[in-house]
């Protein structure tokens, strides 16, 4: 109670502060009648807002002052705009670069680089993207897996000293070109060939430029303890601030765990090290099929995997990993819970199981089967998968968990296309409505605060995330009573309802008539 009143007396004296600023000003925007939550934590509070070239310049008593647009928000809930701390949008940006299916949810800053996968070269990604009409404001973070393949490619085996000397550079020179931090996909090839003194040195070297590390770590299964851990010491022999990216216990039979590796983080912090997680609201995760191969059979890249396949011994070996990751891990023990999001080969199969595809051919709907399917398709290009592998009590339990931000782990997504997973239509009002209003599992101050000056904070970011003068003119109007995703596993391209209004840097981006057609979203540089 205490850390309430002290927020709250925050969020009062910024309304008194700026009370002193002389009446019958004008403004490019001002959002009048709103109930204010800051991004702090504390209950919200009656209030006008100001805004000019961009920025918050007024906060208070607004009667006498006069604007251009005037938005009349009726009681509504005015926040600061969601920072998606998690999101891999950069991919998609050349041929989505205004990202609807994100800026519909509320989000306006975006950090891309996660997983260990990045642009490598920043400059030039900037340059181009900054061409382009982009919807919400861009970071990145510099991915280890796309450094470590610029220098040695997918081969598995450990860096020498003159390849980890050259990944070195390639992570300084990103950091000195705007990179937040250094990122890793360790699940992921080439990754999954790295050892712990690999990613230690380049988080060294990003920690020197104050840059963060965010770990998609080694498991998030049985091993997830083991490789929790590996994060864990990362923190402790480098100093570098840490961050858990997407957060969960996949599999069966580690469901629960999430009390362990969240006592693991707190008790962490509690002797000094900064680490903070993320995680998105759904009982499934989604990333490619491959995932569920052996990491050895995935060496050399797809022609290699291909030649293994077609090899009778390896096939086998390869097949016996995957019955263990299909019943163990990822595959929920049961091929009704894989579920193809987008097959190139054969996009018919988009959007169902893995059991309702071998029921349509005819084959036994067994993990034996599946993990045959899941070879036939890798043989073929791969595909995106969705897996329904978690829990729905560790994932309150991880929300609840006051450093927990909420982020989406989405691209961009056009409507019609393919079946992707509802978190890139839906995350942050999903929290929203179903966790807080309907299952009071967190508070909406503290929902707020979640994808808010949380996420900013772990960013270094000192002038977005928080409803304050000065700040950037980031801002979300919605209705608490109606807020709620509508995206669905099996009609996953549905944009939420209750977010009114979305305004990034000044600009009405989002009205509640629709996307507005203006773009202002900026490259955020990291800087020292």
């Amino acid at each position: 109670m205490k850390k309430r009143s002290v927020l709250t007396s925050i969020g009062l004296t910024v309304l008194v502060l700026s009370s002193g600023i002389a009446y019958g000003q004008s403004f490019d925007l001002i959002i009048k009648n709103a109930m204010l939550l800051d991004g702090r934590g504390g209950k919200a509070v009656r209030a006008d807002v100001g805004i000019e070239s961009g920025k918050i310049t007024k906060i208070g008593d607004m009667a006498a002052d006069k604007a251009q647009q005037v938005i009349d928000a009726n009681g509504k809930v005015v926040a600061p705009g969601f920072i998606d701390l998690h999101s891999h949008a950069e991919r998609s940006i050349a041929e989505l670069p205004r990202l609807d299916n994100l800026v519909q949810q509320g989000i306006t800053t975006i950090l891309g680089g996660n997983c260990g996968f990045s642009p490598v070269d920043f400059k030039q990604f900037f340059a181009q993207t900054e061409r382009s009409p982009l919807g919400p404001n861009l970071a990145l973070l510099i991915g280890h897996n796309d450094v470590r393949k610029a220098v040695m490619g997918e081969e598995q085996r450990l860096a020498t000293a003159d390849e980890l000397k050259a990944m070195q550079a390639l992570v300084d020179k990103a950091m000195q070109q705007g990179a937040f931090g250094l990122s890793t996909g360790l699940k992921y090839v080439p990754g999954v060939y790295s050892n712990f003194a690999e990613v230690k040195v380049l988080a060294e070297t990003a920690h020197a430029q104050h840059g963060f590390f965010a770990s998609h770590m080694r498991d998030e299964g049985a091993e997830i303890v083991t490789a929790m851990n590996e994060v864990l010491d990362i923190a402790k022999e480098t100093g570098i601030p840490v961050h858990i990216s997407h957060h969960k216990l996949i599999g069966h039979p580690n469901w629960g765990e999430s009390k362990h590796t969240i006592q693991m983080i707190r008790d962490a912090r509690k002797v000094g090290f900064d680490v903070t997680l993320d995680q998105y609201p759904y009982t499934a995760s989604s990333t490619r099929f491959a995932i569920l191969f052996p990491a050895w059979s995935l060496a050399g890249g797809q022609a290699e995997v291909e030649k293994r396949l077609q090899d009778p011994e390896l096939r086998q070996k390869i097949k016996q990993g995957l019955i263990k990751n299909i019943r163990e891990d990822r595959g929920g023990g049961d091929p009704a819970r894989l579920q193809i999001a987008h097959y190139t080969a054969n996009p018919a199969w988009d959007g169902l199981t893995f059991a309702e595809v071998l029921k349509r051919e005819g084959r036994a709907q067994s993990i034996d089967e599946a993990a045959e399917l899941a070879m036939e398709i890798q043989a073929n290009g791969g595909a995106q998968g969705i897996f329904h592998a978690i829990n729905e009590d560790d994932v309150k339990y991880i929300m609840a968990y006051p450093i927990t931000a909420i982020a989406t782990d989405a691209g961009g997504s056009e409507l019609g296309q393919g079946n992707p997973h509802p978190r890139g239509y839906g995350t942050f009002p999903r929290v929203l409505g179903h966790y807080v209003r309907e299952q009071g599992v967190i508070s909406l101050p503290d929902a707020i605060r979640k994808m808010t000056s949380l996420p900013a904070a772990r960013m270094g970011l000192t002038d977005r995330g928080v409803i304050a003068q000065g700040y950037a003119a980031d801002i979300v109007i919605l209705d608490p009573a109606a807020v709620a995703d509508k995206s669905t596993f099996s009609a996953p391209h549905q944009y939420a309802e209750g977010i009114q209004y979305v305004i990034i840097n000044g600009q009405v981006i989002k009205s509640p008539d629709g996307m507005t057609g203006k773009s202002a979203g900026q490259i955020l540089r990291h800087t020292l």
